[in-house]
């Protein structure tokens, strides 16, 4: 099984869970880089949910709802790049396909006309399926996904922040915000944060743990977190909008050294 895939114009390394193209990148989970491996070896192929769930967590059983999670956050990340395009099609009781095939960019897609159901965020904010919604519904819906949209547009913007960053940094910081400065094991951590959040010490352990010279900017909307990083030394990084539950598990998984 291959390590690097191209999906169009966009690079994607399955090792290190990072899709990329000439003008942006985006770190994946370990679980969501797996999911996207086995549909990208079986694109244009509907892959069963058994075998997505069994590939991606291998021997740790999960439900339904944590594949609809994860095939979410990928779409997530794949909308910055093919905006026009759904690549990942939900085949209802049955699993997913990626359709390579059909985005705009493919060199033989078909010209005609495909009718499909409205695609929206479920009400808990975290996955998406498609289904058809009377109006009110589907526009407070609308509404909470318009939500979600702002907080990540707002987390990637704090990711582009860290790029030009200067090293006497706090005095461009807003009068709402506040930085503080984690040293371990020769490694030095800064963190920004609105000075209305306390940041949990189990966060800050986690933290201060990762191997590198690194920026963070956490902040808390409802039950998500906005995280975004930026190693200093090889100049990468990203953003993820993470929920409270698993909060601490998915900080944990993030290789900040290796970027």
């Amino acid at each position: 099984m291959s390590t690097n895939y191209q999906i169009n114009h966009v690079k994607f390394d399955s090792k290190k869970g990072l899709l990329s193209d000439s003008c942006q990148q985006h770190l994946l989970t370990y679980t969501e880089s797996r999911l996207l491996t086995l549909l990208l070896e079986r694109q244009n192929e509907i892959v069963s949910k058994e075998e997505l769930k069994t590939f991606a967590w291998e021997h740790t059983v999960v439900t339904d709802s944590s594949l609809t999670k994860s095939i979410a956050k990928i779409r997530q990340s794949l909308s910055t790049y093919f905006p026009n395009d759904e690549i990942i099609a939900t085949v209802p009781r049955v699993g997913y396909r990626l359709d390579l095939e059909k985005t705009s960019f493919s060199e033989d897609k078909l010209e005609h006309e495909v009718e499909t159901s409205t695609v929206l965020p479920s009400e808990n904010n975290v996955g998406y399926q498609a289904q058809k919604l009377p109006f009110k519904k589907s526009f407070f819906i609308i509404k909470r996904g318009l939500l979600v949209l702002s907080i990540a547009l707002l987390a990637y913007s704090g990711f582009n922040l860290f790029r030009k960053l200067p090293n006497d940094y706090r005095k461009f910081l807003n009068n709402d915000y506040s930085a503080i400065d984690i040293t371990n094991n020769g490694f030095t951590h800064r963190i920004i944060k609105p000075k209305s959040f306390i940041i949990p010490e189990k966060i800050k352990a986690i933290l201060a743990e990762k191997k590198c010279n690194c920026i963070f900017m956490i902040d808390k909307v409802g039950d998500h977190y906005n995280f975004s990083y930026f190693n200093n030394d090889t100049k990468l990084g990203g953003s993820l909008i993470l929920d409270e539950k698993h909060l601490t598990q998915e900080l944990k998984k993030i290789d900040i050294e290796e970027i």
